[in-house]
């Protein structure tokens, strides 16, 4: 049994596959927008349909610079539903320094970080190009699954 243990290790490396002993932060995406209910759940949703179809160990969560909410915008709910994701139960939440200690990237979308929170500026991405959902949903999500897709294929290259 002994033998194949190094196999095994190279297959899981070849294949992208995390380590057991890698844990949350190998595997963990962060987005944030200003409130925490529309881009960066939006953004989060996609990501975690990209990766489970591709196969991918990563998994992303959604965080609010300042959430004004409790729900989400009805039109954003629509649409996600209409795209798969079930978000009757989601509750937007405030970006803390505990979610960006466990992440291996933080992709702040159309907003800036709040002071209190720290990251080193190699996990950050900035995404300043993604349209107002509320006003065109469409072109927001055309916008995230892009950028989404490239994110997964860099991440999965390291």
């Amino acid at each position: 049994m002994r033998i194949f243990a190094p196999v095994i290790a190279m297959l899981a490396s070849v294949c992208g596959i995390a380590s057991a002993g890698a844990g949350d932060a190998a595997t963990k995406v962060v987005f944030v927008c200003e409130h925490g209910n529309v881009k960066s759940l939006m953004a989060a949703s996609y990501f975690n349909q990209l990766a489970a179809q591709r196969g991918l160990p990563f998994h992303a969560v959604s965080r609010g610079v300042v959430p004004d909410s409790t729900t989400v915008p009805t039109p954003i709910a629509t649409g996600l539903h209409e795209d798969g994701v079930d978000v009757r139960d989601f509750h937007p939440s405030r970006i803390a320094a505990a979610d960006i200690d466990k992440a291996v990237r933080v992709i702040a979308i159309s907003t800036e970080l709040p002071p209190g929170v720290r990251v080193d500026e190699q996990r950050v991405e900035r995404w300043s190009d993604v349209p107002a959902a509320s006003v065109n949903y469409a072109a927001a999500r055309t916008a995230l699954k892009a950028h989404i897709a490239a994110l997964l294929d860099r991440l999965a290259a390291q």
